[in-house]
């Protein structure tokens, strides 16, 4: 686990944490919903970054989130070492990553285990 600002802690056992808080949410709202009649969407924006998704335990998360929005968006950015595509569609010629593109990143979470009927594509305009 990692990212954010220098000064953020983490550790190593938050991943399996951020899965134990949502099923809680999820808990939560469930039980909320048997008392007031209510449904409750429990949703999450996630990265299209493999590295960064690759933090997320994703199919014990999708079994509790009624979908995922996969934020298909800003594969390069001010934080790039080159300039490329905001946004490519498959991968982009000249680009040595092969997981910066919006392909890529919907693969990765349906190897994950998430249903593609979970997946909520996000994306620029």
């Amino acid at each position: 686990v990692s990212g954010g600002v220098e000064t953020n802690t983490y550790r190593p056992e938050d991943k399996h944490n951020m899965t134990l808080l949502m099923q809680e949410f999820r808990h939560q709202l469930d039980e909320l919903g048997q008392q007031n009649g209510h449904t409750y969407l429990l949703t999450a924006a996630v990265p299209a970054s493999t590295k960064l998704a690759d933090q997320f335990e994703l199919k014990e998360l999708s079994a509790v989130l009624d979908w995922m929005n996969l934020m298909a968006y800003d594969f390069y950015g001010a934080w790039s070492k080159s300039t490329n595509f905001n946004a490519p569609l498959y991968k982009a010629e000249g680009d040595s990553d092969e997981t910066n593109n919006v392909d890529a990143a919907v693969k990765y979470y349906l190897a994950a285990g998430v249903p593609p009927k979970k997946l909520n594509l996000g994306v620029p305009f």
